[in-house]
């Protein structure tokens, strides 16, 4: 749909699942809210009139960028580091499960930034799966992250950010304050933050336009869905009812990633590359290093 002027009002919901964060008791959102509303679809035309607001008020609408799972190199990957052509991307690696040529593989790729994908992706949950929720001892989570800390540290040296990127986005309220003390500096999940901190000296970066349709065909969620859940962060920050600070995040899979999400993100960063009113941010410019 064409934008005549300024969005006020988002009509209707993109569906819950398409952003994953579960809301089960014993696991936290600290720093999450759903938008008040959604607008069902939209086309490039709108994100291009959003993003003219922005510019039309002398602010420039920021941008980062997420891609989960990586464990090795593989053709996937290679697509992936390939299309981004530069662009800040931070990779969320599984610390218990990566193997030696990832390391190699991003040693040509020195803007890539590596951020911590909980400890080996497995669901020890019950009524929604996780890796770090409340169904196993807190002293047992603390250790394994622990001990993936170290390992990302050991296999890809200074270009490792203090994020933790919880698998399926889900973490235990118990957990989330003792973060810092493992010196992480940053929490990611998904849907707008609450607030900067999600806990006493940690961070917010969280993602806002997942491209997999995870309730369906786990392709591509639409081009008209991904440009709605963009336009709409952008249009709430704008307008006050979302962070502003909060730059806009886009996440991606590369293992799963089709032929139409290559060609959206082709299509999007093209557009974020020369519009004067869009910026796309290095993580390391969000997270604290201490």
């Amino acid at each position: 749909m064409g934008s005549t002027g300024p969005l006020t009002t988002l009509p209707k919901a993109v569906p819950s699942g398409l952003l994953g964060l579960a809301q089960s008791p014993g696991y936290t959102a600290p720093m999450t809210h759903p938008l008040p509303s959604l607008s069902s679809e939209s086309d490039w035309s709108d994100l291009e009139a959003e993003l003219d607001r922005w510019s039309g008020a002398g602010r420039q609408a920021t941008f980062w960028w997420r891609d989960d799972d990586a464990v090795a190199s593989t053709p996937a990957l290679d697509r992936l580091l390939t299309l981004a052509d530069g662009a800040p991307l931070a990779l969320a690696v599984i610390p218990g499960n990566a193997e030696p040529s990832l390391a190699a593989a991003l040693a040509e790729h020195p803007a890539m930034r590596v951020v911590q994908h909980g400890w080996r992706h497995l669901n020890h949950g019950i009524a929604a799966k996780s890796e770090l929720g409340p169904e196993r001892p807190l002293e047992t989570r603390l250790d394994e992250l622990a001990a993936g800390r170290d390992r990302l540290e050991a296999m890809f040296g200074a270009r490792v950010l203090p994020m933790l990127v919880p698998p399926w986005n889900r973490i235990g309220e118990d957990l989330v304050a003792m973060l810092p003390a493992l010196g992480f500096r940053a929490l990611s999940t998904c849907k707008p933050r609450r607030a900067a901190l999600a806990a006493p000296r940690l961070t917010a970066v969280n993602t806002h336009v997942d491209l997999v349709d995870w309730s369906g065909s786990r392709g591509f969620i639409g081009e008209s869905v991904a440009l709605a859940l963009a336009v709409d962060h952008l249009c709430a920050r704008r307008l006050g009812l979302a962070d502003a600070a909060e730059p806009t995040g886009l996440l991606t899979h590369h293992l799963v990633q089709d032929a139409p999400t290559d060609a959206f993100l082709r299509q999007l960063l093209a557009l974020l590359r020369a519009h004067r009113g869009a910026r796309m941010l290095d993580l390391a410019e969000l997270v604290p290093s201490s």
